[in-house]
């Protein structure tokens, strides 16, 4: 009798939590080469249901409330200043997941706006038997690596999604945090709401009319980027022959961008 009292249950739950919509509020913070979480905090939001998810940071609506400036203080010691028009554009930065597909669309701002589909990454989790609160939330730890950087993120199992921010994903439930070692990409927790009667979409990618409407592979992205930086040092090196000086250091790739494809 009770097992079937507990199969109800969880029928109605299933149900209830199929028609569903959740949204997630963060603090998004990208800091390459600093060590340490030193770079603009952006507002970011989640919205996802049992289907797909959208996420979206840097995003010019978003971020009308920061001061035009922020000051940060790097672990060297050295202060930057952030112009606020420089970290946000139109439409942000923005994550697209669909389950079915399981694949990943996403935009970046790299000499201009690009956009890259490709098959979601298959992160390799470690589930550790640590919890941590938010609020009223109680998380559960995992570690894994993504692309040259080892993140720890705290995921919560009363709503098993795999979905999460940024393009950190596939643990048995929603991340509500997530950092790498360096805390260089920092995501933190601000608010929850679920299930939620907020209109915001489930947006695909967005972009403006005049953007190139053809989608890049991932091939195609990491290709480019070691172009740029391999152009970067060598007009370093040019530089440094031309005017004297020691052979510069070749950068790190980690240093320059939150995804590493070195290895």
């Amino acid at each position: 009798m009770k097992y079937i009292i507990f199969c109800v249950i969880l029928f109605f739950l299933t149900s209830a939590w199929s028609q569903s919509k959740g949204l997630v509020y963060y603090g998004h913070i990208e800091s390459p080469g600093m060590r340490s979480a030193a770079g603009p905090d952006l507002n970011a939001y989640l919205v996802f249901d049992e289907n797909e998810s959208y996420y979206v940071t840097a995003k010019d609506s978003l971020e009308s409330s920061v001061n035009e400036t922020t000051v940060v203080t790097g672990s060297d010691g050295q202060t930057t200043v952030y112009s606020g028009g420089s970290n946000s554009f139109q439409y942000g930065k923005q994550v697209y997941f669909n389950r079915g597909s399981d694949s990943l669309w996403w935009n970046q701002r790299f000499k201009g706006n690009i956009y890259v589909a490709e098959s979601r990454p298959k992160i390799e989790w470690k589930l550790i038997n640590q919890t941590k609160k938010f609020g009223d939330l109680t998380a559960f730890k995992a570690t894994g690596e993504f692309r040259g950087r080892n993140y720890t993120a705290w995921y919560i199992r009363e709503i098993p999604v795999p979905y999460g921010p940024w393009k950190l994903q596939g643990l048995p439930g929603l991340i509500v945090e997530a950092y790498d070692d360096r805390k260089e990409m920092f995501i933190y927790f601000k608010s929850f709401e679920f299930p939620t009667n907020n209109q915001t979409p489930i947006s695909k990618v967005q972009r403006a009319s005049n953007d190139s409407q053809c989608w890049m592979t991932i091939h195609e992205f990491k290709d480019m980027l070691v172009e740029s930086l391999e152009r970067a040092y060598n007009k370093t090196v040019i530089m440094s022959e031309r005017y004297g000086g020691g052979a510069p250091e070749r950068p790190v790739f980690s240093d320059v961008y939150i995804e590493s494809f070195e290895n």
